[in-house]
């Protein structure tokens, strides 16, 4: 063995046990901050799930000294701290989760398109007694749903996420069709359900950072935020979206670095795309990154003027659907009774901006009031609990000093640039008009009542480091070290966030 062997070997080994001290001391502090009187005197969950989070970030962390694979490592950590997820968040606690489950034991048995029924005086979607009867927001300790055999009893719901596509519930439908199948308890609905989810999310999560040709690292981080796995973790459709948008990510930047481009790529990220904008309509915007593609990448310039009837196709089939079906769909469920009070109405909202575009216009003049709001939920994982306020201000603070100083190789053109960010400045715009005009009462003066959330284009900030970084390819030293370290400090610190206020 030579010197400089030995050298190398020092200097991983100290690097490793820096990165492992540094995310135990973290996770500890983390774990003293948010303990009450309670955490201390019946603590035994609480130790357990800090065990378990401490092993899982320790066996993160050395599997990627041992591999050096980014998107290993990720797929280890979204699958060690995804099944912790799975078991622990409460039972129906992620956002609309009840009826995501609904949607998914619908698909399930293979209805592909959930039929709207009126039977007497009720009216709704076919599903089960047992799902029906699932409880929201809390845990399995608060209920005795969860040790009930599976009862298939059909029973008509009220909702069912009837706009959305079946394609998004086909990993938990197989989860919840496998807990029927075996005649497990009521729980095992959920939790295999979510179980499907998660490697859904894991496998596709890791084919897009691994096939993509640039971006690697932001991918995995975004991919390993706390909010995705919990989405991931969960019945969420989110799951589906989170991880299909980061594989068309990964082809788009196959697009961007290869030199022979035909219509073929442009069909195929077109598609994507389209699979993309059903499932959440903003998505459609995502069709503008075609011209971040340089024209030089194509065999023949009329590729590249394809990319205009792709953006005609992907708008055109968007704005049918969602006319047609998605806005009508919506009304199938417990929203329409909240429409009606709350003085909701798409149609009138949209009347109203045509009739007084200047009161239209103010609201949106006045989207970065919102910011406060997205950061202070950048944690908050489950729709009845608070956020981890130290979290938020941690990593808001790591995401801005990554966006400006991770060093982007690729030569990005200003033009493309500009592309870039006018594409998450449509999709901003856009998932704050849809919700104003879905949620908001008509006439409304702020965006406060959009109750537009950080997941709703979460997935997108990967994008972000080609925009705003000003580190021409100058390498940072111990980059990948020092990420993988937050992300399995965050994962946990949150972690012990909230079972320390479940358990």
């Amino acid at each position: 063995m030579t010197i400089n062997n030995l050298k190398s070997i020092i200097h991983i080994n100290s690097q490793k046990n820096l990165a492992i001290f540094s995310f135990i001391i973290i996770t500890l502090i983390a774990t003293f901050s948010v303990f009450s009187i309670k955490n201390y005197l019946f603590p035994y969950k609480e130790l357990l799930v800090l065990i378990y989070v401490i092993i899982s970030g320790v066996i993160s962390l050395l599997y990627y000294f041992k591999t050096k694979s980014i998107h290993r490592t990720a797929v280890i950590i979204i699958l060690l701290f995804g099944i912790m997820f799975v078991f622990l968040s409460p039972i129906n606690s992620i956002s609309d989760e009840k009826e995501h489950l609904i949607r998914s034991e619908i698909t399930s048995r293979g209805v592909l398109v959930p039929e709207y029924i009126t039977q007497g005086n009720e009216s709704g979607f076919i599903s089960i007694d047992s799902i029906k009867n699932s409880p929201k927001y809390i845990s399995i300790y608060e209920t005795d749903w969860d040790s009930g055999k599976i009862n298939e009893t059909e029973v008509l719901i009220a909702s069912s996420f009837e706009q959305n596509p079946f394609y998004a519930y086909i990993a938990p439908a197989i989860g919840i069709g496998l807990a029927k199948l075996l005649n497990l308890d009521n729980i095992w609905l959920l939790w295999l359900g979510r179980i499907c989810n998660l490697l859904m999310y894991a496998t596709l999560c890791g084919i897009a950072i691994k096939k993509t040709p640039m971006l690697k690292l932001p991918m995995a981080i975004v991919a390993c935020f706390p909010l995705s796995i919990s989405q991931a973790a969960s019945i969420s459709c989110d799951c589906f979206i989170f991880s299909f948008t980061f594989i068309a990510f990964a082809y788009l930047f196959h697009m961007y670095k290869s030199k022979n481009l035909s219509k073929r790529n442009i069909i195929i990220y077109t598609s994507l795309v389209l699979i993309l904008a059903i499932s959440k309509i903003t998505f459609a915007s995502l069709i503008l990154l075609l011209f971040f593609i340089p024209k030089e990448n194509y065999k023949n310039e009329k590729y590249y003027l394809l990319s205009f009837l792709s953006l005609t196709i992907i708008f055109g089939i968007t704005l049918i659907w969602s006319k047609y079906f998605a806005m009508n769909s919506l009304l199938h469920s417990w929203r329409s009774i909240v429409f009606e009070q709350n003085n909701v109405n798409a149609t009138l909202q949209m009347q109203h901006i045509l009739n007084n575009p200047l009161e239209g216009i103010i609201p949106f003049l006045h989207m970065g009031d919102q910011i406060p709001h997205l950061v202070n939920n950048l944690s908050k994982l489950y729709i009845k609990n608070d956020s981890f306020p130290l979290f938020n201000y941690f990593y808001s603070i790591f995401a801005l000093f990554f966006c400006l100083f991770y060093p982007v190789k690729e030569k990005i053109s200003s033009k493309s640039k500009i592309i870039l960010l006018l594409t998450l400045l449509i999709l901003l715009f856009g998932t704050y008009f849809v919700q104003y005009l879905t949620w908001a009462p008509v006439g409304a003066i702020n965006l406060d009542l959009t109750e537009v959330m950080p997941r709703y284009f979460l997935p997108t900030c990967v994008l972000l480091p080609l925009i705003f970084s000003i580190n021409k390819n100058k390498k940072i030293k111990n980059l990948h070290t020092i990420s993988f370290t937050i992300i399995v400090s965050s994962l946990s610190s949150v972690a012990m966030f909230f079972v320390s206020m479940f358990y």
